[in-house]
């Protein structure tokens, strides 16, 4: 049985998901705590996702997408499917932490809806919520600084036209008339922003968008 070990809040975790979830692989989740990790005793490696199959374990979201599509969803690739897979790694999902995270009561606000899943008691995730919630804005500048980003609302709003524009072009899906690995792996990135108004915000300044994010949300989401 697969095991995907996970933090709730992390973009590369929902890219895993949306995969397994359209593709209706079983498998189990695991939070982790980001504390410690005792989770990932297992493994040297103590980032997430991690997934587990029977005695293989795999990590990097990238490498695990590919492993389950080898395996078992057998997902037909397209010619630019590593181009566009790389775009998501390298830009788009670079956009969600200084949005996500502005300031110390944004960051609050916005990680207790990524960790209402939590089964940890209600302290500890108090505590857990307002570390984070100091930690991640200053993630988030050095992210910003580090990959010189200037108006995060509008550079992800270019970003999503991009997408739409040269991804989509004019297609239901980037694979056609149903989803493939590149529509889970964008939906899956900003899923994890689900419900902060970020991607409320980009579905009605880019209908086309919202239109394309609500059909993946209905096959892709947990």
């Amino acid at each position: 049985m697969i095991t995907l070990y996970q933090f709730n809040s992390c973009p590369f975790c929902w890219k895993v998901k949306a995969f397994l979830n359209y593709t209706k692989i079983p498998y189990n989740l695991v939070e982790v705590t980001p504390f410690g990790m005792k989770e990932l005793d297992f493994t040297d490696h103590k980032k997430v996702p991690v997934l587990k199959d029977d005695a293989e374990i795999v990590v990097e979201s990238s490498a695990i997408v590919r492993y389950l599509n080898d395996n078992y969803a057998h997902l037909l690739p397209t010619p630019q499917d590593d181009e566009w897979q790389a775009w998501v790694d390298n830009t788009l999902v670079h956009y969600l932490p200084p949005l996500i995270h502005p300031n110390i009561g944004k960051s609050f606000q916005n990680l207790g809806l990524v960790m209402t899943s939590s089964k940890d008691g209600a302290v500890k995730r108090f505590f857990v919520r307002l570390v984070g919630a100091m930690v991640m804005p200053r993630v988030a500048n050095k992210m910003k600084l580090k990959h010189s980003i200037q108006n995060p609302e509008a550079e992800f709003q270019t970003a999503l036209a991009h997408w739409v524009d040269n991804g989509l072009a004019g297609k239901d899906f980037y694979a056609g008339e149903q989803p493939g690995l590149v529509d889970t792996s964008v939906f899956g990135v900003l899923r994890s922003a689900q419900g902060m108004g970020i991607l409320e915000a980009a579905a009605t300044s880019n209908p086309t968008f919202g239109r394309w994010y609500a059909a993946c949300r209905s096959m892709m989401d947990a």
